[in-house]
């Protein structure tokens, strides 16, 4: 009897394991086909979102000229069975060139940079050492014997910015002011010292010592119908007589603009999709048109594929005039 019990005990306890076995291994199979079935949709979104990136480059080369999507930061919608996508495309023609850019421009701008007083200056100021030719240090700026001193192993390259990464290595910079400087300032802007106003975005103009930023709303909105009605952009509100001045101090301490035309844009593609998992992904991309160079139209200078990021940078936080959103089957889609 003892050994029966003993007996009836193990086949329970072994029984009890092969159940645990059974569900463990059930559980992952689960976990196992939902994460299979999450990275299939991701997969999806990051497919659909090359493919806006293909649209954005034909809708630039369109033939019908009038039918050519706009450079100026404007978001266009398309939505499908499946999925929704926003583009928006925005010629670096319309942001300012840090490396070009006049000391008084510099100057005002950085008024509105996230720093003190002083830090500004500092900043501002180790910018331009940065990308000057000679190794002697402004008031306020930095040259090789300040990088040391702040215990830095390098040095400014006295060149030209080659990226807005770059940056992050000047004396005093720090990643809130980076950020900052992103939707404002350029590297791709050919070395042009004057700002197509009909290109710049908000962030742009709202720093320009000759626009009235209290004009923006009503201005952005004119600037939004002619994009949908492919009519020419308002003109930009100025300021009567503040900064007026400055304006004209910098239109007599540079050379005028004598760069080739700007070709370089940026392409964001967001999509959303209408599944289960309601997946999104987003592709930011740079990109130069060229001439034929091995048959391609545009040549890509940076790619950055992202499926998990800042909602706060997201397509889907700005409004779209109706006049640029774009349905499968629909008349509309004769206009792309």
């Amino acid at each position: 009897m003892k050994q029966r019990g003993v007996a009836l005990v193990l086949v329970l306890w072994i029984m009890s394991l092969l159940m645990l076995m059974a569900g463990s291994f059930s559980l992952t199979m689960r976990r196992e086909s939902t994460g299979v079935s999450g990275s299939l949709s991701q997969a999806k979104a990051i497919a659909q979102a090359q493919g806006g990136v293909a649209l954005a480059q034909a809708m630039l080369l369109h033939e019908d000229e009038s039918k050519r999507w706009r450079v100026d930061g404007s978001v266009y919608e398309i939505s499908t069975q499946h999925a929704v996508m926003r583009i928006q495309i925005q010629s670096q023609a319309g942001k300012i060139d840090i490396n070009s850019a006049p000391m008084t421009l510099l100057h005002h701008v950085f008024q509105y940079a996230p720093l003190d007083s002083q830090a500004q200056l500092n900043v501002e100021n180790a910018i331009l050492d940065w990308r000057d030719a000679d190794d002697t240090p402004r008031p306020f700026g930095a040259e090789k014997d300040d990088y040391q001193k702040a215990k830095l192993h390098y040095a400014p390259r006295n060149k030209p910015f080659r990226s807005m990464a770059e940056l992050q290595m000047v004396r005093g910079m720090t990643e809130e002011v980076l950020a900052w400087m992103q939707p404002i300032f350029t590297v791709y802007a050919a070395g042009q010292t004057d700002i197509d106003y009909a290109l710049a975005p908000r962030d742009v103009l709202a720093v320009l010592p000759e626009v009235d930023v209290n004009l923006l709303d009503t201005y952005f909105i004119a600037r939004q119908k002619s994009a949908a009605t492919n009519a020419p952009p308002p003109a930009i509100p100025r300021r009567q007589n503040a900064g007026q001045a400055m304006v004209q101090e910098m239109q007599d301490t540079t050379e005028p603009a004598s760069a080739p035309e700007i070709s370089v844009v940026s392409v964001i593609v967001e999509v959303q999709l209408d599944d289960d998992e309601k997946s999104t992904a987003q592709i930011e991309v740079m990109m130069e048109k060229i001439d034929g160079a091995n048959n391609l139209p545009f040549q890509q200078l940076t790619w950055k594929t992202q499926t998990d990021y800042a909602q706060t940078h997201s397509l889907f936080g700005v409004d779209v005039t109706p006049l640029l959103r774009f349905a499968e089957h629909t008349p509309q889609n004769d206009t792309l």
